[in-house]
């Protein structure tokens, strides 16, 4: 019994912990997508792009949509960038492969500032070409 008790309050304390964390990122990428802009390359049947446009829509983030399957210059821009699937996110100049929302806000936060700090520039080893 105790045991079990103790797994509760340990696995309670991670769920309110992710869902102080998620909050913190939301507030953030609020805030600095008025000055920095978002793009989601996406496509009509993406699960994830549809996880990634709730989210985005839940927290009134400013951002704007790219869907690759019915826009050419979308689609161009994405088979430029050369990443194997979607969705795919550009922060100001930043991308990266998936909807992460604490990566978005450090990269806006990091862009609204300045220069990215060299975790964020583009590399060989971060860029989303397979």
């Amino acid at each position: 019994l105790g045991l079990m008790a103790l797994v509760a309050v340990f696995w309670g304390g991670a769920r309110g912990l992710d869902s102080w964390q998620a909050s913190r990122s939301a507030a953030a990428v609020r805030e600095h997508s008025q000055r920095v802009d978002i793009t989601l390359y996406t496509t009509s049947t993406c699960p994830y792009c549809a996880k990634a446009i709730a989210w985005l829509n839940q927290h009134e983030v400013r951002w704007r949509e790219c869907n690759v399957e019915t826009d050419a210059a979308c689609q161009k821009t994405y088979v430029e960038q050369g990443a194997p699937g979607v969705p795919l996110v550009r922060a100001g100049e930043l991308w990266h492969l998936g909807f992460h929302a604490p990566w978005l806000a450090e990269a806006l936060a990091a862009q609204d500032k300045g220069d990215p700090p060299q975790s964020l520039k583009p590399s060989r080893e971060s860029s989303p070409r397979p």
